[in-house]
């Protein structure tokens, strides 16, 4: 269980940042996702717009163009008559009482004008001819100078009858001979643009502009008498219409107040005149701001609380793995604690040896590989010869080290690792050697004995006077592999008592070993259960 742990910790990656990523993916494509719809909503509140407001002109110059040619229609009556009937003040009382008539059906026009070659008055629908001359007015100077016949639309200027601001819509009249004989004039009020401009809806901050394309303005609203007449030429409007030509629509700044709008402008076909309205960019964006900061708002809002309990969260999750982390260190040292205390369950705590519990499982695994593998099972047991009369003499300490020292020297002299040397108990050893033959083993016995001896520890009641052991060995071939372990050990045993008996300080080998496997099988039973 512990290196799949080892394996599953090692692939484990923070927690902390695998949460952050989470956070964040969702809070970065929902501010994304927003973002793109203010801006979708952005633009689709612009393009709304630019349809109102095209609209809004298409509907401006269609009424433009209707009165211009109202006016047209007019003037072309007028020289006909005048051509026809001559320019005489004996028929200016018929001439009156026609224009009268034509001005009352048409109350779009303010007046109708003739004048003669001088620019005197002739004929006009205000229902008296007024003493003056109009030679110096720029229409009648236009049609002195130019021979065409087409309609002349003028500069505005302030009328001498009724002093209000007037557009001149004139024509020239001409004699048989195609000289110069006067003017046939028709003025449109400028206020009459305001009444019919005012009933659109603009906005607060809107405008409409009706100007000549040579850039002279006529109206602006909102209607300011100051601004008529003034050179729009150089403005962005006028600007913006000779790059881009008949129609076209544009943000653009004025000039005259500085306001960002949607300006929509259309030039009048067979006229030259242009007709713009624009909306104000503020109010245009107004709604879209108010819809925008809402969603923007609860945008803030979502990714304030789940930023919060992400916090929240991460903070668990910091104390969680700090917590692991401890746990994983008081584990470690828990299954090193455990470790340390397996080893030293199988092991003696004086010489540092394997124990009698290590030795039982060891011998127990030797005798079933050996079985298996069909080798051999050795067993040498050591006995420290007159051990009770060395502590009685010098103390019991002194007989701890000195089988401190004793233990040493077997496991110096036991190097295969798959030997085992152990305590057996008291001041019995055992040394397990699997796979040796009688010769091995009478060789390693030979090795210890004399290791010990060159000890030299004093031991007054010791025919050598130091301290020397008895050995007797056992070995268990592969006729007897199934035999009793206690077998084995009791065949070690006697022969280490032969050892005694025969003066000490000497090995002594056991005969081979056999047993039926019946009573063998229930032996082991016994012995899984004492290990």
């Amino acid at each position: 269980i512990q290196p799949q742990l080892q394996s599953l910790n090692a692939k484990k990656r923070p927690a902390g940042r695998l949460v952050a990523a989470l956070l964040f993916l969702p809070c970065f494509l929902v501010c994304m996702l927003t973002g793109w719809e203010i801006w979708r909503s952005r633009q689709e509140t612009l393009r709304e717009a630019e349809v109102s407001i095209t609209n809004m002109t298409r509907a401006l110059a269609l009424h433009t163009q209707t009165t211009m040619k109202v006016a047209d229609v007019v003037l072309g009556d007028m020289i006909e008559r005048a051509e026809h009937e001559g320019l005489v003040a004996s028929k200016e009382g018929r001439l009156r009482t026609h224009f009268e008539d034509i001005a009352r059906k048409t109350p779009e026009l303010q007046g109708l004008f003739i004048y003669d070659a001088r620019g005197e008055w002739i004929a006009t629908s205000l229902g008296r001819v007024h003493k003056g001359n109009n030679s110096d007015r720029e229409y009648f100077k236009y049609h002195q100078l130019n021979s065409s016949r087409s309609t002349h639309i003028g500069a505005p200027i302030r009328s001498r009858s009724t002093g209000l601001w007037i557009v001149p819509i004139s024509r020239r009249i001409a004699h048989a001979d195609g000289s110069f004989a006067g003017v046939a004039l028709v003025t449109l009020r400028v206020d009459f643009f305001e009444s019919a401009y005012s009933k659109l809806d603009v906005g607060d901050r809107g405008t409409i502009i009706f100007a000549h394309d040579t850039g002279t303005l006529y109206y602006r609203r909102p209607f300011v008498e100051s601004i008529i007449g003034l050179d729009i030429s150089s403005g962005p409007l006028l600007q913006f219409y000779r790059r881009t030509g008949q129609t076209g629509t544009a943000m653009l700044t004025a000039r005259v107040d500085g306001v960002k709008r949607l300006y929509s402008y259309r030039h009048l076909d067979g006229y030259p005149l242009i007709v713009a309205a624009a909306l104000s960019a503020e109010e245009i964006y107004a709604p879209w701001w108010s819809s925008s900061l809402q969603r923007t708002g609860g945008l803030a809002f979502f990714v304030v609380v789940l930023l919060w309990l992400g916090k929240r969260l991460l903070r668990q999750l910091a104390i969680r793995e700090r917590l692991e982390e401890k746990l994983h260190i008081v584990s470690n040292g828990l299954a090193q604690a455990n470790a340390e205390l397996s080893s030293l369950a199988m092991k003696d705590g004086l010489t540092e040896l394997a124990n009698r519990r290590a030795f039982d499982a060891a011998l127990l695994h030797e005798l079933t590989r050996a079985r298996r593998e069909g080798t051999t099972v050795s067993l040498l047991m050591l006995d420290v010869d007159h051990f009770k009369k060395f502590n009685d003499n010098y103390g019991h300490p002194s007989g701890d080290a000195c089988l401190r020292q004793i233990a040493s020297v077997i496991a110096m002299q036991v190097t295969r690792p798959a030997d085992l040397p152990a305590r057996y108990g008291g001041e019995e050893f055992v040394v397990l050697l699997p796979a040796t033959s009688q010769c091995g083993v009478a060789t390693v016995a030979e090795r210890i004995r004399e290791a010990v001896a060159a000890l030299q520890i004093p031991h007054a009641y010791s025919c050598e006077k130091t301290v020397t052991v008895s050995i007797g060995g056992a070995t268990v071939d592969p006729c007897s592999i199934g035999m009793d372990p206690t077998n084995l050990i009791v065949a070690a045993d006697t022969a280490l008592y032969e050892a005694k008996r025969d003066g000490r300080n000497r090995f002594k080998f056991a005969s081979s070993l056999t047993v039926a496997d019946e009573p063998l099988q229930e032996n082991l039973r016994d012995l899984r259960l004492h290990v």
